[in-house]
């Protein structure tokens, strides 16, 4: 039984490696295959199967040309603003670590001891002072960008509702 499972696939391997050459000679000789489908639902349905052709290079610019609809759509808005959204409450809650520790460290009580030094406490408050304007400059530059994709959608057509993914999406 095993010798036979074998066999069989052995000579399977040799008609697919026959088939991949009489596509490239068909392809190299410029002629359009067909691809045979069998839909389950088409079977059960009329006992027929379907036939279509090999994508060519059209169908694939139409795909392309779907991807760019797509970017322009409605759910492209969205996917847009959720991006944004998401990166603008991240950042919002890590501005607000950093507060917390500016705050901790200026309030906190003076260290004592041989290890200490006041200027390595001021440099840290400076770094962050630093962190916390960067911080907030980002926000508001993404914040802006929101606001550009939102008017963008709207001047598409786009209700607010659908931008803001609490409308009817078609």
């Amino acid at each position: 039984m095993a010798a036979f499972l074998l066999l069989c696939m052995q000579s399977l391997a040799d008609i697919a490696r026959e088939e991949a050459e009489r596509r490239r000679q068909l392809e190299q000789q410029g002629i359009e295959g067909k691809v045979v489908e069998a839909n389950a639902v088409d079977l059960a349905r009329d006992g027929n199967i379907t036939i279509s052709k090999v994508p060519s290079a059209s169908t694939q610019a139409s795909k392309r040309s779907d991807s760019e609809k797509d970017r322009t759509s409605v759910r492209g808005y969205r996917a847009a603003l959720q991006r944004l959204d998401r990166a603008i409450r991240q950042d919002e809650s890590r501005l607000e670590k950093l507060r917390t520790r500016l705050h901790d460290e200026r309030w906190a009580p003076p260290k004592v001891g041989r290890v200490s030094r006041r200027s390595g406490t001021a440099d840290s408050q400076d770094r962050l002072k630093r962190e916390i304007d960067e911080l907030q400059a980002k926000l508001s530059q993404m914040r802006l960008e929101r606001a550009e994709v939102y008017d963008k959608g709207r001047k598409a057509g786009f209700l607010p509702g659908e931008l803001d993914g609490k409308g009817i999406i078609p």
